[in-house]
Formats: structure tokens, sequence, C-alpha cells
């Protein structure tokens, strides 16, 4: 799993539970390295491992764990429970070792001992400098309409009357009002510190994400559709409630398209077009409809091209100049611009009106997606004066960019995901088939008498819809997980 993480066994109090079964399931779906801290009896929990007592088998599994514990082992040296409690504290924050919890949140057996191994586990970071650093994961606005920010700080410390510069930017606020959540409840304070949760009010700039750190960076969504509303003149309805959405949540990101004059709004994935939807329906009273789900692709050129635009010469009706080169770049590099024009000849603002130029080209390359992963550099320029102006730069650089794309011609890049797929042995033979069709690249593949596990790359362009194909054909048993590994070269075109 890779992450400090407790297993909490809830529910344990129900007739026909088969704790053993369970166990089995766990070692061979989470990890190995388990370790059950409690014993269940007749739906009650007794610990087997605690800071003053621990059975011997789990000794020998901590040894197993930690070589400094199995050389005082080895030597026979003295080793107490709170030695072994230590080591396994250490193994939890390392993630080689998961405490396994039992109870019952609805007859509260067992959640003391939950929220005692939390507080002993799962230790925070430790503080790395007296920076502020804080991220900004919720924002909701009250009945009154204020706004309300949740941020958690990540280093340092928030004062109230503070005054913080807002991350990637050259504003600054002033920290007016300051709460914390203690015992549940919203309290008042004069500070937050590090590992806190602070909340504040009315600081119009805030947007969710890293606000206060550099650094931090977030998945692009990769999927897209057109939303619609049931009644037409809801229209400007639904506009403004997908902006007050995208205040709170700026990963829900939406626009008009300037072609078919459709809301578009980017996905992650199908849940999130149902909560939209939902969130649509419920607080802002409209009720809306959504496209096909389409994928996001990207275009990258395929070759290193320069091209120039000379000026008065037709069909150039601006009073500049302009020579482009574009190569391209490895995927996921990104967009690179540099220039080879002295700021001697051309001043600041000239060039960059090229460069605003060349980031609004690249929005839309030769089959309407955004263009990426390619180096641009502005090699040739030449004005009037006082003729030409920032203008006639800015105007001139897009149509130069597109022909040096005409020229070069583009790869199609979508979006790749990288999965794990678990399901019982008997449907392996069927899985294996839909993976060829959908293009994956398989890279593990590992099987026993009940289950099997494959790994590997799959397109999110043909896979998007296959979790809940593998919950149909398994019968809710097997489980499709992905996460986003990058982009690739299309290798069949695209739809």
């Amino acid at each position: 799993m890779q992450i400090p993480t407790i297993i909490f066994i809830n529910k344990i109090d129900r007739a026909g539970v088969n704790l053993e079964r369970l166990y089995m399931d766990i070692k061979t779906n989470l990890s190995q390295d388990v370790l059950f801290m409690q014993t269940v009896v007749d739906g009650s929990v007794y610990p087997v491992c605690s800071q003053t007592y621990i059975k011997e088998e789990y000794k020998e599994f901590v040894c197993n764990h930690d070589d400094d514990i199995l050389e005082r082992y080895l030597a026979d040296s003295e080793i107490s429970p709170a030695d072994y409690w230590n080591t396994i504290i250490a193994l939890v924050a390392k993630a080689k070792v998961y405490p396994v919890l039992h109870g019952s949140a609805m007859f509260n057996i067992g959640i003391n001992e939950l929220l005692d191994a939390i507080s002993s586990f799962i230790l925070p970071p430790a503080s790395v400098s007296n920076r502020l650093s804080a991220y900004l994961y919720k924002i909701e606005h009250d009945p009154k309409g204020h706004k309300r920010s949740f941020l958690k700080i990540i280093d340092g410390s928030l004062r109230l009357r503070d005054v913080v510069r807002i991350n990637d930017s050259e504003k600054f606020i002033k920290i007016k009002n300051l709460k914390t959540i203690y015992q549940g409840r919203e309290i008042n304070v004069d500070e937050v510190g590090a590992n806190d949760i602070a909340i504040v009010e009315d600081i119009e700039d805030f947007r969710i994400g890293p606000c206060l750190i550099q650094g931090l960076s977030h998945q692009h969504p990769a999927l897209k559709s057109s939303v619609r509303p049931n009644k037409p003149e809801e229209r400007s309805k639904v506009i403004s409630a997908l902006n007050t959405l995208w205040i709170e949540d700026p990963s829900l990101s939406f626009s008009i398209n300037s072609y078919s004059d459709e809301l578009e709004i980017s996905l992650y994935g199908l849940t999130q077009k149902e909560i939209i939807q939902t969130l649509l329906e419920e607080r802002f009273s409209v009720k809306v409809h959504f496209d096909e789900i389409k994928t996001i692709y990207k275009e990258r050129p395929k070759k290193k091209v320069n091209k120039i635009i000379h000026i008065e010469v037709p069909p150039n009706p601006y009073w500049a100049s302009i020579g482009l080169t574009l190569e391209p770049l490895p995927i996921g590099s990104g967009l690179q611009i540099e220039s080879e024009i002295s700021f001697g000849y051309l001043n600041h603002s000239f060039q960059n009106a090229v460069f605003e130029g060349i980031r609004m080209s690249c929005q839309s390359g030769l089959h309407g997606w955004e263009v990426t992963d390619l180096k641009v550099t502005f090699t040739y320029a030449l004005y009037y004066s006082p003729i030409s102006t920032p203008a006639d730069f800015r105007q001139l650089s897009p149509y130069v960019f597109r022909l040096a794309l005409q020229q070069s011609g583009v790869d199609i890049l979508e979006p790749m995901l990288y999965f794990e797929l678990q399901i019982p042995q008997v449907a392996s033979s069927k899985a294996i088939t839909d993976l060829q069709k959908m293009m994956s690249e398989i890279e593990d593949i590992s099987c026993n008498n009940e289950w099997c596990h494959i790994k590997g790359k799959v397109p999110l362009n043909t896979s998007k819809d296959y979790a809940s194909e593998v919950s149909s054909y398994t019968k809710g048993l097997g489980t499709f997980m992905v996460k986003p590994c990058g982009y690739q070269i299309t290798k069949d075109g695209y739809s």
C-alpha cells in the first residue's frame, strides 16, 4: 500500500462474520505485512499486542521486519514489550507493517482503541521550516453568502492579523478572522499551527489548492462532456451555478465552446458527473443532462521546423516580421518558450506580446486539442519604428505558429492509465481478452487458486467504462483500479 495505513474491521458484532476468511482476503488483496492487534471473542475485542504485552509469534514477526531488533533477539539481549512497540510504530511510519484493529462503530466497540492507534501510529510530519505553507482543500458559502475557506497548515503557522502573500501572485491579504476545529466545534483562535485546520472568511482571492505554498501540483482532467439545461431558458442559471461551484472547487473546469457555443465541463470520471448533476439540482434547483463523455487528447509537433513571415509581404497585414522554430520535446515536458532576439533590439513589451500569442495558439492545435510538449524559439524579428506596435506582434504570432505547426504535422497524444485488475480465477480468460481489445500493455499477471491479479497500462478512451463491466461479469467480486500515468502517442487514431 506504500503509505502508513491502519486497517479497521467494522461490524464484528454481526452474526456469521468469518474473520479467518477476511484475514485471508486482507493478506491476499492488500498486504502480507499485517499485524492483528486484537483477538475477537463473542463480539468483544482483547489486545494481543500493546506497549505492555506482545504475543511470542508477534515478536518473531517484528524481528523479521527490523534488522536492529533481530540482532538483539539473536544475541539474547533483553527486549521489553515497549521496545517491540516502538519498533512497530517505526515500521508503520515506514509503511512496512500495517496494524489491523476490530470493532463495531454502531455499538462503540473498539473505537477508543482505534483512536489510540491513530494517535500512536499515524505521526504528523515534522516541521522543516518556519515558513508558512498551507493547502486550501475546501471552500463553502454560509447561508448569508460569506465565503469560508478551510486550510490545512502544512508548515509554519497562521496568525490573526497576519499579512500573507497568495501563492503564485503578487497579491497580499490580511487575516481578519481565524478559527480552528476543536473537539468537533469551530472556535476563534489567534494562531493555527502546523498540521491543524484553519478557517478564514471572506477572502475572495483564495482558490482550492496550494494557496500559501510553492511546488504542489495536481492532475488535470482527461475527460469532457457538454452539459445542457433541461429548460433552455435556464442556461444563464447553469453558468452562474457552475461559476459558484468552480470557486469552491477549481477541479471543476468548464468553458463555452467558441465554435458550438456549448457549455463544456472537464471531468475526472463518471462519478464526478453524477455529483455535479446532483449539486445543480439540489443546491441550485436546475436540472441538466450531459452529452456523451469524450476523452481529452493533446497534440505535439512531429518534427523540428522553422517559419518566417516577413513584413510588407502579402498576405501579412501587420507591421511586424516574426520567425518561429518549433521542435518536439519528450512527452510530459510541457511548453517551453525561448527568445534569440536581443531586448536591445526588440524590447520586453514586443517580445511578451509574441509569447502571449504563442501561448494562446497552443490552446487549440490542428485538431482542436491543446498543443504541448514542444519548444518554441523566437528566432527572427523586424519592425518599423514608430509604426509597429506590440499588438502587431501579438496578432501575427498565432498565424506564424499555425503555419509552422501545419508544416511539422502533429502526433495525437492520448491519456494513459496504470491499472490493477483483480478478478476471480474463473474470469481471467475474459479479462485478458478484454484488455487486449482495449489495447492495454500487460506488465504482470499473478494467479493463485482463487484470484488473478493483472497490472499494466491502458488507454483511458478504451477503458473508461470498464470498472462497471468488471463488477457486472464478476458479480461484484472484481475490482478495476486505475490512476493517471501521463500521455502517449495514440496507436489507433482517436474519436
